[in-house]
């Protein structure tokens, strides 16, 4: 017995439903990257079949998708490393960001059959990827020029700290990329979850083009913004392996790090860091069944966490839940000094995941 993820398909439509209040008559471009950030990227793209386009980070991410039927537009975070990424975004459907002057280079030297759209990224100021902003006009009148590239050109940038409690950097980026950007016949993309959330309600454009992801998965990035309506989507759950009776004083686990101070029944649950469950919630981290919480005590080991059951009626079987409807991703992060985007990329392939 091991591990099991629930994801609802009806609460990931719900959300997408959400964002879209946020600014009616903009695009939604739905981040599904690194697995749908662990959701499963091929049944999250189903349901998310209202998007305008998927965003992926790699050409890898695109070329699944492709293998499994989606159709839709894929945009390519990273863009295209080579002619023969290049040639491949242009034949099927994949819309890829420029951020370097190394792909500008690669599209001097190949030899497109059928015209490609592009995105352009610039850099506002998180010193990642995308061009400086003092190089862009150069950049655009250069692509702009290239009869391959269809039109309208796409513009974006990155919000560095909207997610922030005290976020004044955004409209300092937000500004910035106003100024730079003065073309006709072009979209524009600037907000993640984040950015959607605090600033999108001013930009109601079809020219917009919103990047939702975390919200997508029905989790805020804003810790102060309570009135965000979304419903979790990803329930994690793993089941009672063993119980046995422990005495007072004896100890739990690797290590010995958890010594009891009652009698009381221990339960082995069939989860551990190998399934990408975090070591750091050993002796510090809860589960749920049947309307209680349980403590995890000793160490979490690769395969196993163990939990303080007490007398509670639990058998072995019973799914104990780590994360989803009633202990929030959030807070379970903020314990280990965490992020929610890494507790659900990090889960492995041992889970069986189950859509509903």
């Amino acid at each position: 017995m091991n591990g099991h993820i629930l994801i609802n398909r009806k609460n990931i439509a719900h959300n997408l439903s959400e964002i879209k209040k946020y600014s009616l008559n903009s695009k939604i471009m739905s981040v599904i990257k690194s697995d749908a950030y662990g959701h499963g990227m091929i049944e999250v793209a189903k349901s998310l079949n209202d998007s305008d386009s998927f965003a992926v980070a790699t050409i890898k991410e695109a070329m699944y998708l492709r293998s499994k039927n989606i159709t839709k537009e894929i945009v390519c975070l990273q863009g295209f490393s080579n002619n023969e990424e290049l040639i491949y975004c242009s034949k099927n459907n994949i819309r890829p960001v420029i951020h370097d002057s190394s792909q500008i280079s690669i599209m001097d030297s190949t030899s497109l059959s059928g015209s490609i759209k592009l995105w352009i990224k610039i850099d506002t100021g998180m010193n990642r990827l995308g061009f400086n902003n003092l190089d862009f006009q150069k950049v655009f009148n250069k692509i702009k020029e290239n009869k391959k590239v269809a039109h309208p050109i796409g513009i974006m940038t990155h919000l560095a700290c909207a997610d922030e409690d005290n976020d004044k950097f955004s409209d300092t980026q937000i500004s910035l990329f106003k100024e730079i950007v003065d073309e006709t016949n072009i979209e524009l993309s600037i907000f993640n979850s984040a950015g959607i959330i605090k600033y999108s309600k001013n930009t109601d454009d079809i020219n917009y083009w919103l990047r939702p992801g975390l919200m997508l998965y029905g989790i805020s990035p804003c810790r102060l913004l309570k009135k965000v309506n979304l419903k979790p989507v990803m329930t994690l759950t793993a089941p009672v392996i063993s119980i046995k009776k422990c005495k007072k004083g004896e100890t739990i686990g690797y290590g010995q790090t958890h010594k009891l101070e009652n009698d009381t029944r221990i339960a082995a649950i069939g989860i551990g860091y190998g399934d990408g469950f975090p070591r750091k919630l050993s002796n510090t981290g809860k589960v749920f069944y049947n309307n209680n919480f349980f403590n995890i005590v000793g160490r979490v080991s690769m395969d196993i966490i163990t939990v303080d059951i007490g007398d509670k009626d639990i058998k072995v079987g019973s799914n104990v839940e780590l994360w989803g409807e009633n202990i929030n991703i959030k807070e379970v992060a903020k314990s280990i000094d965490s992020i929610p985007y890494e507790l659900m990329c990090a889960l492995g392939n041992r889970l069986d995941k189950e859509y509903i």
